[in-house]
């Protein structure tokens, strides 16, 4: 033992040969970094400090266990308020994923019930970061692969048509808004095109119904008027941005449309940071002017129309849990529930599970 500024410090005197894995092993200190930081903190300034390498005969102070369970209790300490820290400043920002490490496989489950009628769809997604685009604007490729419909391969031909129609649009390529991480313009829009007409002489080569034709006539009518509009309001595509908003104490409260009839809702989320994942619980009600028959058709209010106030708002509620990882803010897993009830009930359940690659 050596006595230093009025108290015992135990040390050791460096062998040939040993290095200080050998000496925190010997000593049963948690590891190097301890042992570096408990000599240099206890010998004198600018004098015989450790860095990586050690010499014969240097005398190495060594914490006895006392003092390596009052640095494990500090460095617990300064864990802890580097984790709440990270968590208030989680909880205080635009959440928006690390668009660079974007590449994710998905399973995805949607439940359709209404009235008396239910079917359940099923499909594989793909997400994948591109490149940024000269406004720095990150581009993702997205893609649809494997439909099931009521787990089975469609064995029906207007179901058959509908999965070979819209093959098309896939590999889909879009940008992320800059302020809020959502779908912002499509990319390859002639390249969708173009595919769209190769695939289109083929199908009406294979269907020639009418009701196959009129499905392939929507089909024109949707690209006329603008394929982004249709495209990126595919209801997947809601589901797995929804949490991408600003957050203030954990919370956030906005209004915005989901569901295939573009329902205005009052959404809010709150956010939980749970070891590495960010969980996000949403609740959201119908606030929509508009009734039921506009709602289902669609329907566009002028500006006046908007202002009016609607007492009677129809039933229509969203609750829903998503799973992000903490590091690069991307959607693990998710699982929602949309209801309606207009003239009939209607639940939409979605499951998004992240598959590994």
């Amino acid at each position: 033992l050596r006595k230093y500024m009025n108290f015992y410090i135990k040390t050791h005197i460096v062998q040939k040969g040993e290095t200080l894995e050998d000496i925190v092993s010997q000593y049963h200190i948690p590891d190097v970094e301890m042992l570096r930081y408990f000599h240099n903190q206890n010998v004198p300034k600018n004098h015989n400090h450790i860095g990586s390498i050690i010499s014969v005969g240097q005398e190495i102070f060594i914490p006895e266990k006392t003092d390596i369970d009052r640095l494990l209790e500090a460095k617990k300490k300064r864990s802890e308020e580097k984790e709440e820290q990270q968590q208030n400043h989680l909880k205080n920002k635009i959440l928006y994923p690390d668009a660079l490490a974007i590449k994710n496989h998905y399973q995805v489950k949607i439940s359709h019930s209404q009235g008396s009628s239910s079917e359940k769809i099923s499909f594989d997604a793909y997400f994948q970061y591109v490149e940024n685009t000269k406004d720095n604007l990150a581009v993702l490729r997205y893609e649809k692969e494997n439909f099931l419909i009521n787990d089975e391969k469609a064995d029906t031909k207007l179901h058959d048509l509908a999965i070979e129609a819209i093959q098309f649009l896939y590999p889909l390529e879009f940008t992320l808004a800059q302020n809020l991480a959502k779908p912002f313009a499509i990319t390859n829009l002639k390249e969708i095109k173009a595919r769209w007409k190769n695939n289109k002489e083929q199908l009406l080569k294979m269907y020639s119904d009418s009701y196959s034709l009129r499905y392939i006539n929507s089909i024109d009518e949707a690209i006329d008027e603008g394929l982004s509009k249709y495209i990126l309001n595919d209801l997947f595509l809601q589901i797995f941005f929804a949490p991408y908003l600003e957050f203030e104490k954990g919370q956030s409260y906005t209004e915005r449309s989901f569901h295939t009839y573009r329902i205005l809702y009052q959404d809010t989320m709150e956010m939980k940071i749970i070891g590495d994942e960010i969980h996000i619980k949403q609740e959201a009600f119908c606030i929509d002017p508009r009734n039921p028959q506009q709602i289902l058709s669609k329907w566009e209010l002028d500006k006046e129309e908007q202002q009016e106030k609607n007492e009677e708002v129809s039933e229509s509620f969203i609750s829903g849990k998503y799973i992000l990882d903490k590091n690069h803010k991307i959607l693990k897993e998710a699982k929602i529930e949309l209801q309606t009830n207009f003239y009939e009930e209607e639940i939409i359940q979605i499951e998004i599970n992240s598959v590994e690659s």
